[in-house]
């Protein structure tokens, strides 16, 4: 099959993107032929052997993408990286967003953000709020440009659990009825941040079309708040339903994490959650978080 060109907003202007899975192209040009190891089929790639602690040569980085566009998830074993070598890796694809700048806090911005579940005494705490990460989300829908991508690095993790998912919104919206997608065709679905009722709401498209493949997805998640033009109880079924069919677990990636893990996953196609099958408020899990700046959703 042959290569087509398309246009990618991940960290370069233009692309060659197969339209064979990643799996079948030929990696020889850029990472020795083990390096991919594609995932199950909701998504997901391992790319191993490489240091992201060192510049990334134009080869790998065009492998990276290729493997990110393709896979969603792209998952990098046994890195070693300060917080600033992983902001400096998350930069090559794009502008790294500052955490909290809308909260006004003042946090370096050449650092990644630390995630963690230790309280203000520095222990672990279990907290499940609204606006916990263990509700299927995608990150800052409540932006005009929500973010492209996030990159996480496991630092430091329960023995066992801890896990984060995510769920293909590509493949979910792909399986739906065609009556159904008739039906949410043109439709915009509000989002506000869960931990601010009172931040302004922006409205995007519940169908998303990806910048870079043309594939469409569903937009949805924790952050929604309803359906434009919908009454309130037809607003909240339709998501509903929407979430509960995307969610299967046929759609759905597990990252059973390992410390010393990197990953870096697509905003635009998937939602994620993190798993709270471990004893939080016994065990501390603490990871580093970069997002790239992304572009209007059409």
């Amino acid at each position: 099959m042959d290569d087509v060109a398309i246009r990618t907003s991940v960290g370069r202007k233009s692309a060659t993107h197969s339209a064979e899975p990643a799996d079948r192209q030929d990696w020889r040009n850029t990472l020795r032929p083990s390096a991919l190891r594609p995932l199950p089929p909701a998504g997901g790639a391992a790319i191993v052997g490489v240091d992201l602690a060192q510049p990334l040569a134009a080869e790998l980085k065009d492998a990276i993408v290729t493997a990110f566009l393709a896979h969603h998830v792209v998952v990098f074993p046994e890195q070693s990286l300060t917080r600033e070598q992983q902001f400096a890796f998350a930069a090559s694809f794009g502008e790294v967003e500052v955490h909290g700048a809308h909260r006004g806090e003042n946090k370096r911005y050449g650092v990644a953000h630390v995630m963690s579940n230790l309280g203000a005494d520095g222990n672990p705490t279990f907290r499940f709020s609204r606006a916990a990460n263990y509700h299927w989300h995608t990150d800052k829908p409540y932006h005009p440009a929500p973010p492209t991508l996030t990159t996480l690095y496991a630092v430091e993790l329960p023995p066992s659990g801890g896990d984060t998912e995510f769920a293909n919104m590509a493949l979910a919206y792909a399986a739906l009825p065609e009556d159904t997608k008739r039906r949410i065709a043109g439709l915009r679905v509000m989002f506000r941040p869960a931990f601010d009722a009172g931040r302004p709401a922006v409205d995007h498209p519940l169908v998303r079309t990806h910048p870079d493949t043309g594939r469409k997805s569903l937009y949805i998640g924790n952050h929604s708040t309803h359906v434009l033009g919908l009454p309130e109880a037809e607003s909240a079924a339709l998501l509903g339903e929407l979430l509960e069919h995307a969610t299967q677990r046929q759609f759905v990636y597990v990252q059973r994490w390992r410390v010393g893990d990197l990953i870096m996953w697509d905003n635009r196609c998937l939602l994620h959650r993190a798993v709270a099958n471990y004893e939080a408020d016994k065990y501390r899990r603490i990871m580093h978080r970069s997002v790239v700046r992304g572009t209007v959703p059409f």
